[in-house]
């Protein structure tokens, strides 16, 4: 028999697993909240093309979790060229330094950084 309270629950889990990919329902249910508060790189006119080092500072501001880091070189209207990613591990409310070793194609002009929970 079908009570109006076995359809309540199916309703919220149903909505509850269309979110799951969503950091606001991580957050929630404890899970990290990352945000890229620092990024550095090496690429600067002088560095055209090839292999440099660069990292994101990564601050949660949740719970204990893995996050990804993702970096991409951009071109001077704004298209991505490369991606770069790692998943890592943030204790709730600490700070990370994501180290990123990135090969650059000579068509970029710019790199930018962002976190999400993995």
């Amino acid at each position: 028999m079908v009570t109006r309270r076995r359809v309540l629950a199916s309703s919220s889990i149903v909505a509850a697993t269309g979110l799951a990919g969503c950091s606001e329902v991580q957050t929630l249910l404890g899970g990290p909240d990352p945000r890229v508060v620092d990024m550095s790189s090496g690429l600067s006119e002088n560095i055209l093309s090839g292999e440099l080092d660069a990292y994101a500072l990564v601050e949660n501001q949740g719970g204990t979790g893995d996050v990804r880091v993702e970096l991409r070189t951009l071109d001077g209207n704004g298209n991505v060229l490369n991606r770069f990613e790692q998943t890592v591990e943030i204790r709730e409310g600490a700070r990370r330094r994501v180290e990123f070793q990135i090969d650059v194609l000579s068509d970029a002009e710019r790199i930018d950084a962002s976190a999400e929970p993995a």
